[in-house]
């Protein structure tokens, strides 16, 4: 039986394109091409005149070891990765003189010895800043012409070198410019990488603050309310183990949710807590007043607000009353009759206070003999933006 042919396709082509269509060698060219030492195929230009002119030995001798001295010297002027870490002064000045000295002094030897001046202004350009290496390119350029001239250097050569030493010059000038940019570009990019990583790490921790500590401080009062009843009212010591239970899982969906960048609750779902939290330690609440009219953002960040009061009252006022009040100009007015006193702003006043003032609202707080009262202020909902009870 004969089998269906297959097209198997051949190693080489298939390994020839890289994932973005083009060709793989293309990469490794111009990688190649930003290495300092790719510049040196240059040198070959100093043997064309051995096309037209043979040289003799001596002379011959003479070029190879100009050429051969001065590789090293060159590769160490650019260790390193000259357009990203810079080079150091001192390098490049030696390897352009070397190469200025090369260019004048290989001029009775058979090769066209301007091509080493040619190097030496490429090596300028390298200079920091950039007016020090355009001082320096036209400081070479100058003595090499006035040189030439004086050793009778033919014309032809001699404007000819100049003439390729400026456009190289100018054309690294460019390239380290270029790589300046996009060093500084991507600096900027980790930076905001950086900024947006920590914001986040902040958003979080706020987050998971806001939550865990309302909810395990309404656990702990619940739990101790429990082991007073449990001999006394087994059965309302019940119901607050399967509240305990309840508001667990429920704020373990919310840590999930503020991990994710999900988390949204309101006043309203907030109001409900608070009641629960605080009825459970024996503190009489008193509401006021109705919600304001916001959008789904300015709801959630003064439900949080309101979370981290009550919690505060809970955990440190010692109060037996506390009070909630929906101002008719919009502001949230917590208070209770608590000890009061000198207050130490904490992780959850500071968040309280961004959380407010990144939607343009105002947090004030009074520290009274009998008690604190805490004042949130939010903008109104703008015409052009829907509240929360208008979405729903």
């Amino acid at each position: 039986m004969a089998s269906e042919p297959t097209c198997k396709p051949d190693k080489a082509s298939a390994g020839a394109a890289s994932r973005d269509g083009r060709p793989k060698w293309t990469g490794r060219v111009r990688g190649l091409s930003e290495s300092p030492a790719f510049y040196l195929i240059y040198l070959v230009f100093y043997f064309t005149p051995w096309f037209f002119q043979l040289p003799g030995l001596r002379d011959a001798l003479i070029s190879f070891a100009a050429v051969g001295s001065f590789i090293p010297v060159y590769l160490y002027a650019n260790a390193g990765d000259p357009y990203r870490n810079g080079v150091k002064p001192h390098r490049i000045l030696l390897a352009a003189g070397y190469a200025s000295f090369l260019s004048l002094a290989l001029i009775p030897v058979v090769g066209m010895s301007g091509n080493f001046h040619i190097f030496a202004i490429t090596l300028l350009a390298g200079l920091r800043p950039q007016r020090t290496a355009l001082l320096a390119m036209a400081g070479a350029s100058a003595f090499y012409l006035c040189a030439s001239w004086l050793l009778d250097v033919t014309i032809f050569e001699m404007v000819l070198s100049q003439f390729i030493a400026v456009m190289a010059g100018m054309a690294t000038l460019a390239g380290y410019e270029s790589a300046a940019r996009v060093s500084t570009r991507e600096r900027n990019l980790r930076m905001e990488a950086e900024l947006a990583a920590l914001r986040e790490r902040e958003r979080i921790a706020q987050d998971l603050h806001d939550l865990l500590g309302h909810t395990l401080t309404t656990i702990a009062v619940k739990s101790e309310l429990a082991a007073r009843l449990l001999d006394a009212d087994a059965s309302r010591a019940k119901t607050e183990i399967i509240e305990i239970r309840d508001a667990a899982r429920i704020t373990l969906k919310d840590v999930r949710a503020a991990v994710a960048g999900m988390h949204v609750t309101t006043v309203h779902q907030e109001l409900a807590r608070a009641r629960s939290a605080l009825a459970a330690a024996e503190i009489r609440l008193s509401v006021e007043g109705e919600p304001p009219e916001l959008d789904q953002a300015a709801h959630s960040t003064l439900g949080l607000a309101l979370r981290e009061a009550v919690t505060n009252i809970i955990r440190h006022s010692g109060a037996r009353n506390a009070r909630i009040r929906f101002a008719p100009e919009g502001a949230l007015i917590i208070e209770d009759d608590g000890c009061g006193g000198e207050l130490h702003a904490g992780t959850g006043l500071d968040g309280m206070r961004r959380r407010i003032e990144s939607l343009g609202g105002e947090m004030a707080i009074e520290s009274r003999e009998s008690g604190v009262r805490v004042t949130l202020s939010l903008p109104p909902a703008k015409p052009g933006q829907q509240s929360l009870e208008q979405v729903s």
